[in-house]
């Protein structure tokens, strides 16, 4: 048997020879934070491994197979994916086609050794209260009649990451794949079970925001043309959501596109109807006031958000300043919270979420907005590409990691991204990550960006990219504690601008060790 382990802040692939991995490993972490490695195996002629560990860490450990998937086209240089003639190896991990270990399933003591290899994630989550010192276990392998033994270590640090952090981070998720992926009658109560053991998973990721789309609101217009709503589904959905630990539910985009460069927005609830129509607004008198009621009946208004259009552009800008307006018109006392890069919109949103690469190339215009008493997020998706910070398959993991030191780099308070598990309608994620897009397919996604957990057999799995984006919101969280010019001097040395991540893990460990040493000083 070969049983090797390596970094959680490096991939590995299908291909990764065990001889490449250590045969020990130390850790550092801090309390309330997780530290994870990674252990190759090989022992051919086996069908199963079994595993244990020997040793006493703080906190229950989480072991999980790791299973590879496929990667079948390469991010471009500004996102979405390559075109023909295009060479994305300076910025890539690895050229497509390849298979990559993302998809985390959980095991609890073996698993199967598929063509006598398996690969392991081994995660400990240290409680707030554990004592700070160095503690030791042993992985303990076996297969047939051979073993092998790995030592590891972990470093428990003073510093202390808090159960509810400051970063305010939303993925937006499909509830309808959390039934139809699995085989379940949508909003039957198998439905809803699937979507606690979902939400269960994005809070284990640190996220604290949810999205609320207005199709789940039920709703009739009656012939004098005034309309009834039903919120039910919504109160469900926002109580089991705030009783697994989230703390600010967002209200759904109230405007639609029919396509891209639309310049007028359509009801989300009704593509026929023009929001800013007089159609629309008779809808949204009524609806947004029916919303705010509902809201102030539960106690929720202070801690909602409300969307009102994804991603205007230049030709619907206009349309969307008055759809802006009628929802403030409606909703006064909530934020008002979209992806917008157009800076010329100013008032028409109280919270800017611009992509990383577009708020680096119109620093001054947000600042200027965040002057005025405005927040300032960032979002990925499809873009960017290159060497920019995003959560892609194709990409080093650290770069995922890197995007919530971001996040401390230019005080931007919150991350947004479409696709916790967004797969398109034919999408396999084991094996297809870069599906097609666009008004008649006319590009590509790149690789990942649909989802960042995976639709196992018998519920959802986390992914690796998932727990590194939880590592870098937790080394956020103690980037906050530090002395800003102590934070950023250690930030800058991996990390001075979103498209030049430091990708070497012996400097992003030393980085590491230097922000737990100096967060646990306080």
């Amino acid at each position: 048997m070969k049983a090797t382990v390596f970094s959680a802040n490096e991939w590995l692939y299908s291909d990764t020879p065990p001889i490449q991995g250590g045969d020990q490993i130390a850790l550092a972490t801090a309390r309330g934070a997780r530290c994870a490695c990674q252990v190759l195996v090989e022992a051919q002629g086996e069908a199963e491994l079994s595993f244990s560990l020997d040793g006493a860490i703080p906190g229950t450990p989480q072991i999980c197979q790791l299973v590879d998937v496929m990667v079948e086209r390469n991010t471009g240089l500004h996102g979405f994916v390559t075109k023909p003639g295009d060479d994305p190896s300076d910025y890539i991990s690895r050229a497509a086609p390849f298979r990559v270990y993302d998809a985390l399933k959980p095991v609890t003591n073996s698993c199967e050794l598929k063509g006598g290899q398996a690969a392991l994630h081994l995660l400990w989550r240290i409680p707030t209260d554990a004592e700070p010192g160095v503690y030791q276990t042993t992985l303990c392998l076996s297969a047939g009649s051979t073993a092998a033994e790995i030592p590891i270590e972990i470093q428990v640090h003073a510093a202390r990451v808090p159960i509810q952090g400051s970063l305010k981070v939303t993925n937006w998720f499909s509830l309808e794949n959390m039934g139809t992926r699995h085989g379940l009658e949508l909003w039957s109560e198998a439905h809803w079970q699937m979507i606690e053991r979902y939400a269960r998973l994005m809070r284990d990721g640190r996220q604290n925001h949810f999205l609320l789309p207005i199709r789940l609101v039920e709703f009739e217009q009656n012939p004098d043309g005034s309309y009834c709503f039903d919120f039910s589904r919504v109160e469900r959905l926002a109580n089991l959501f705030f009783d697994l630990g989230f703390t600010c539910l967002e209200g759904g985009h109230v405007g639609s596109r029919l396509h891209w460069s639309a310049p007028e927005f359509v009801l989300a609830a009704d593509r026929n109807i023009e929001a800013t129509g007089p159609e629309g607004y008779q809808f949204l008198a009524q609806y947004l006031p029916a919303w705010r009621q509902f809201l102030v009946d539960h106690g929720w208004l202070d801690r909602c958000l409300q969307y009102v259009a994804d991603e205007p552009t230049d030709t619907s800008a206009a349309d969307y300043r008055v759809l802006s307006g009628i929802v403030r018109k409606f909703l006064p006392g909530i934020r008002l919270i979209d992806a917008v890069e157009r800076p010329e919109l100013g008032g028409a949103v109280d919270i800017w979420v611009p992509k990383n690469s577009y708020y680096e190339q119109h620093r001054d215009a947000f600042e200027a907005h965040r002057a005025l008493g405005d927040e300032l997020w960032f979002y990925t998706c499809c873009i960017p590409g290159g060497h920019y910070c995003n959560r892609l398959l194709d990409a080093p993991l650290l770069r995922t990691r890197y995007l919530h030191w971001g996040n401390f780099l230019y005080d931007l308070k919150g991350y947004l991204h479409w696709g916790f598990n967004h797969y398109k309608a034919t999408q396999d994620p084991f094996e297809e990550n870069a599906p097609a897009h666009g008004e008649g397919g006319t590009t590509n996604l790149p690789p990942g960006d649909t989802h960042i957990v995976y639709p196992g057999p018998d519920g959802p799995w986390g992914s690796v990219r998932l727990q590194a984006m939880a590592m870098g919101i937790e080394d956020y969280e103690l980037f906050q504690q530090l002395d800003p010019a102590a934070g950023q001097a250690i930030c800058q040395r991996c990390l001075p601008a979103f498209d030049q991540p430091n990708e070497d893990l012996q400097a992003f460990n030393q980085a590491h060790d230097d922000l737990l040493a100096a967060a646990s000083q306080g």
